[in-house]
């Protein structure tokens, strides 16, 4: 390699760890413009170095050190972490993290739970909606901290840190399995959204994706306890994996691998059980019901019913709507499910659908949620969920100090992109048929 093309290939990987710190150490998100030229000049860098140096130990090492730097701040695109840390703190103490409000806790003396700590949450007016298996994690993280906040953020970084690095290895791995180049794993290893999301931000998809792969890997090893340890782990730690579970019981049921899906449902359930009581589900059945009838951010079909539904009701009847849309999203999970299994899908090419179908229909749509895709779309070969994790980050530029509100035509931009892509790659990669043989680009 000549030296002229070293000193370039090292000034791009320079810029993109260097932006990358930024974006996790330096940039609130209500610096909307910053925020937003320093993460397309990460994903430009992150393009370029993919497509132009192979050398994949070095591009590993760039993955480590960038996310190694954003262990020296509290999370500053995200306030989750005040949640985890104040759930954490209230297991510690032994009170139930599902009983009560978090307004009811203040005042009472509880140690750690501080009116400091209650203004940086971000939702004091609604239960918790992180299940047992995460609550553990909260509260190791708060044993270890002893009230550091920082010290807390990073026992979580270090365990989501722990999940990236094993979703990369499963990921080489399932790739060698479907008979591709394992340096296409890069494409999840070095994703900008997936470093900030997951080490900077602290959301738990990591650990889901993690989870997810290790069953995909055991199912197509037929290993069948672990695989369902896999796939339960996943719903353990944030339900949504469910919605695979009806592929997953009709690809067992041909292969006869059924129980893999029955024991998945078995193992996630068991995870609920250090919590689970009344308390539980009435609180839990609260949120959920919150998040389908109140809560909508970055939609996409869910805004244009919206829009009709203001045309036709004169108000946002949300509390219509989400429930209708979860219907109709059931439902086409439900048949892609059949059609994955009749066409003969690979399982990561039906749970990439299935996931974009879920996507397509929800009320809320954040960044983080969309990661799972970029696992899938690297394994099927399907290049639009890194286009979306480049678009979805537009969303942050409705943030200010007044609070949040995102232009439509942000929205309209992001998904017109990212639904350009995918339909072009649907239609000549064969969705009725079974064509795969197209990677992402190296």
């Amino acid at each position: 390699m000549p030296n002229h093309n070293k000193t370039g290939y090292f000034t791009f990987l320079s810029i993109y760890i260097l932006a990358i710190f930024a974006l996790g150490n330096w940039f609130d998100r209500n610096q909307s413009l910053p925020l937003i030229l320093a993460y397309f000049s990460t994903f430009f860098c992150y393009i370029f170095l993919l497509q132009k140096v192979d050398h994949t130990r070095l591009l590993f090492t760039a993955g480590i050190i960038s996310r190694i730097l954003l262990f020296f701040s509290l999370p500053i695109l995200s306030d989750d972490l005040y949640r985890f840390i104040w759930d954490g703190t209230l297991l510690n103490s032994g009170i139930h993290p599902f009983a009560e409000l978090p307004i009811e806790h203040v005042g009472k003396g509880i140690d750690g739970i501080t009116p400091e700590l209650f203004e940086r949450l971000n939702s004091p007016n609604y239960f918790t909606i992180y299940p047992p298996l995460n609550q553990f994690i909260f509260w190791l993280s708060v044993i270890v901290g002893q009230g550091n906040w920082l010290v807390s953020a990073n026992v979580i970084r270090l365990i989501i840190y722990s999940a990236d690095v094993g979703s990369f290895i499963v990921l080489r791995k399932l790739l060698m399995h479907y008979q591709k180049p394992q340096t296409l794993a890069l494409w999840y290893w070095l994703n900008p959204l997936v470093i900030l999301e997951f080490t900077g931000n602290l959301h738990f998809e990591g650990l889901v994706i993690f989870f997810t792969l290790v069953g995909i890997y055991l199912f197509e090893k037929n290993r069948k306890w672990g695989s369902a340890a896999g796939f339960g782990l996943a719903i353990g730690t944030k339900l949504l994996p469910l919605i695979y579970l009806p592929f997953l019981f009709l690809k067992g049921l041909y292969e006869k691998k059924w129980l893999i899906a029955i024991l998945s449902g078995i193992v996630g359930l068991l995870t609920l059980l250090p919590l689970l009581d009344e308390t539980f589900i009435s609180a839990m059945s609260e949120s959920l019901d919150l998040y389908f009838r109140s809560f909508e951010f970055n939609a996409s079909i869910y805004f244009v019913a919206r829009a009709i539904g203001y045309w036709i009701y004169g108000y946002n009847n949300i509390a219509l709507i989400g429930p209708l849309l979860s219907i109709v999203s059931i439902i086409s999970i439900l048949t892609v499910s059949i059609v994955g299994l009749w066409k003969k899908w690979s399982i990561p090419k039906t749970l990439l659908f299935i996931l974009t179908i879920y996507l397509l229909f929800t009320t809320t749509v954040h960044p983080w949620y969309i990661i799972p895709l970029i696992s899938f779309g690297i394994l099927a070969g399907y290049w639009y969920p890194i286009v979306w994790s480049l678009m979805i980050f537009l969303t942050y530029s409705g943030y200010s100090e007044g609070g949040f509100e995102l232009p439509m035509y942000v929205i309209v931009i992001e998904y017109l992109i990212v639904a350009i892509v995918a339909l072009v790659e649907v239609r000549f990669r064969g969705f009725i048929g079974n064509q795969e043989h197209i990677h992402l680009p190296r």
